[in-house]
């Protein structure tokens, strides 16, 4: 529950940039999202094992790549998994680390679940910066016919993100705000107590009715995704500076867009913080014991994702450890 700041800090906090910018950016989000929003360790590792054909398959959805784009694209994809295992899993394994010794010590404020959240947002940074290139590439190559495509593709994610968080009536909005925090809540702590359910409906009704702000920010942040790769195809500034815009653009969804929606939201998820820091008060041992076996789960998936040390002596494999399957090789793996 703690680390619903992993799978509602991910998946709240990027809940606007990752289905509003799914077509590009989710790619690059994604493999550090993958281990925070897997059930179980064998989900997580077929997740991220074969990362380069989920990510192709769904930006392929999006803008129905040529075969030119499909194959830079699947190259940039498997060049970004070897870069991500071999250079980011340390730092999210010691970083959960660090959060599971503080759970353990009994005690987590909103504060704490407010930094861990900051945290987060900081690790998309060098996804960011190391994917930055590539989706410049990408983008400069798409025709009109592709963008009349990605806004089709992303006003049907627009509808069915309005009927699963935004039903018509406020009685309505409040039960599937009341199913969030209970599902997440679920999912961290096992089964809840009947206090803490009541907790759970108290404060979901309570909390500031922020959907339509919500859905505000991510239609902006489609806007500006769109008006991007725009730029990028109709000005053609070269590789380097395109990949400064697109990194420019991309950092900037660490923080929420100005505007009026913007304080509604930081209201949703601070109301967020304190659910989690209060069930986490009521939280039973054995409500712990299950919080803490979730943390080691993803602890122990985290490292068994680094790269195996080369192999010595004869016989030894060329290939460089670590390296991403080809792309048949995960096409057989796993037929989205």
């Amino acid at each position: 529950m703690v680390i619903g700041l992993i799978s509602g800090g991910f998946r709240v906090f990027f809940s606007a940039i990752d289905r509003s910018t799914r077509p590009i950016l989710s790619a690059v989000l994604g493999l550090a999202v993958c281990l925070a929003v897997s059930g179980c360790a064998s989900v997580g590792r077929l997740g991220y094992d074969n990362f380069s054909t989920l990510a192709l398959w769904r930006l392929d959805g999006y803008v129905s790549l040529t075969p030119d784009q499909r194959f830079r694209a699947g190259r940039a994809f498997d060049s970004l998994l070897v870069w991500h295992r071999a250079t980011q899993l340390d730092d999210y394994a010691q970083w959960l680390r660090g959060v599971k010794q503080h759970v353990a010590s009994g005690s987590v404020t909103e504060t704490d679940i407010r930094g861990w959240r900051e945290d987060i947002a900081r690790r998309a940074t060098p996804l960011v910066e190391r994917a930055a290139l590539d989706i410049a590439q990408v983008a400069a190559t798409l025709d009109a016919g592709q963008m009349n495509r990605l806004r089709t593709e992303l006003a049907r994610d627009n509808d069915k993100m309005r009927k699963e968080w935004m039903p018509p009536g406020q009685s309505e909005r409040v039960a599937a705000r009341t199913k969030r925090y209970l599902d997440r809540a679920e999912f961290f702590l096992g089964s809840l107590t009947d206090s803490q359910k009541q907790l759970a409906r108290r404060m979901a009704a309570e909390a500031p009715p922020a959907e339509d702000s919500w859905y505000a920010q991510r239609l902006g942040r489609q806007k500006d995704l769109i008006a991007l790769i725009d730029r990028i195809r109709t000005e053609q500034p070269g590789d380097a500076a395109a990949a400064v815009w697109v990194k420019e653009h991309f950092l900037r969804y660490t923080q929420w867009r100005e505007g009026p929606d913007r304080q509604p939201v930081e209201s949703s998820l601070a109301s967020g913080d304190a659910m989690t820091a209060a069930l986490f008060a009521q939280a039973t041992p054995r409500q712990r014991e299950h919080l803490q076996r979730k943390l080691q789960d993803w602890i122990d998936l985290t490292e068994s994702l680094r790269p195996a040390k080369a192999a010595s002596g004869p016989g030894a494999p060329v290939t460089p450890s670590g390296a991403a399957p080809t792309r048949s090789a995960a096409q057989s793996g796993l037929q989205p």
